[in-house]
């Protein structure tokens, strides 16, 4: 629980200490080796990793582009207080490409946007991750019923 804004602050450097250091290992990547990809001194890059310091986000941006991973899911797991957001855009860079999607939309309907009342922008939103779950079960219940029909013929039979 959330006692005090010092408090909120100190579990958001601890989240995105724990954000960087897994991807870092998830990617099997030195520390010194992150800290040359971003230009910056190991000691520096160590208080960057440990959450020590002012967030500067142009340091979380290029620790992305240093070890190829979704800067916005980063920004999005701090945000939402889960590192399974950065954990799952990681490769896909989704939160990213979400935002720069938004962003094309922003830019092509600039103040329009205000007209837009929630409802419809719930429901807008709501159907392509709806359609994307729907393609997530479908290749699922395909791979289980290839593996259902065709593992019986590759493995040998019982003796």
């Amino acid at each position: 629980m959330v006692e005090s804004p010092s408090d909120d602050l100190e579990q958001q450097r601890q989240l995105l200490s724990t954000i960087l250091k897994t991807i870092r290992d998830l990617r099997r990547l030195k520390a010194r080796v992150v800290a040359a990809r971003m230009g910056m001194k190991i000691r520096t890059y160590y208080s960057f990793e440990n959450g020590e310091g002012p967030l500067i986000i142009a340091r979380i941006w290029r620790f992305a582009a240093a070890t190829e991973t979704d800067p916005a899911g980063i920004m999005d797991a701090l945000m939402l207080g889960k590192i399974e957001y950065a954990l799952r855009a990681m490769d896909n860079k989704a939160s990213t490409i979400l935002l720069g999607s938004y962003r094309q939309f922003n830019d092509r309907v600039g103040d329009r946007l205000t007209t837009i009342a929630s409802p419809v922008l719930i429901e807008a939103f709501k159907r392509p991750f709806d359609a994307l779950e729907e393609h997530i079960d479908r290749r699922d219940l395909s791979a289980e019923r290839w593996l259902a029909e065709n593992l019986p013929r590759i493995l040998p039979p019982e003796e």
